[in-house]
């Protein structure tokens, strides 16, 4: 009798325990604005988005991007960009969605004024090489390192590339081809042929010169460890 009762007792505190763990949530299921997508994947973390729109692809969702001209800071220039395309069907100025330009657009930018566009748990992750990196490898370094292997590596089309050492350049001792990459383009020395000065101010206009951003997500990569 005694056996039957504590074998009863063992088995109500399992199937209580069971559910208490069935009940809490993941430590990292997170999302703030109860839009159905986890702060780390969502591109609006404080502003419901469930459709995850990204008209211009810089990781913020529309509605909370009121930044028009990607520099990072919703100011004047963005306003004067917003009065352009006012009344019209400017996708990229469209923050609620509803496929035109209106005043209501213009109150999100209003709220969002002398402030960064986002937050947005996609544009706070690091680059990674697949979806960041390797483009523009793939576009600035072909055919070099897009299959003909110059320098002993094809990092355009190969990951694994990245960590194969840097032992053609002297100031790249001890570094990684992918730790490389960012020296030899700053230096002006790649992509070759291309009359690149590695100053993207000086480079502008020259399509096979890095700009600006590319260098600074090419640096970023590198910083986090080069994710793949």
């Amino acid at each position: 009798m005694i056996n039957k009762v504590m074998n009863t007792r063992i088995l109500v505190l399992t199937v209580a325990a069971c559910c208490a763990a069935a009940m809490v949530p993941a430590a990292w299921a997170i999302d703030s604005d109860d839009d159905g997508v986890d702060d780390p994947a969502d591109n609006c973390t404080l502003v419901a988005n469930p459709d995850q729109r990204d008209t211009n692809g810089d990781r913020y969702g529309n509605a909370c991007d009121p930044d028009l001209n990607n520099d990072l800071i919703v100011n004047f220039g963005d306003l004067g960009i917003m009065k352009a395309v006012m009344f019209t069907r400017n996708a990229d100025a469209d923050f609620d969605g509803n496929n035109i330009v209106t005043f209501a657009d213009l109150g999100v930018m209003k709220t969002g004024f002398f402030a960064p566009p986002g937050p947005s748990g996609l544009a706070e992750a690091p680059p990674t090489y697949t979806e960041d990196v390797q483009p523009i490898f793939f576009e600035k370094c072909d055919l070099c390192h897009t299959g003909e292997g110059y320098g002993g590596h094809n990092i355009g089309i190969n990951y694994e590339d990245a960590f194969l050492p840097a032992d053609n350049f002297a100031e790249c001792a001890e570094l990684l081809v992918g730790q490389c990459t960012i020296i030899v383009i700053q230096e002006g020395r790649m992509p070759p042929g291309s009359i690149c000065t590695g100053d993207p101010a000086q480079d502008a206009g020259n399509p096979d010169c890095l700009t600006q951003e590319e260098q600074d997500t090419v640096q970023a990569w590198i910083d986090a460890g080069m994710p793949e």
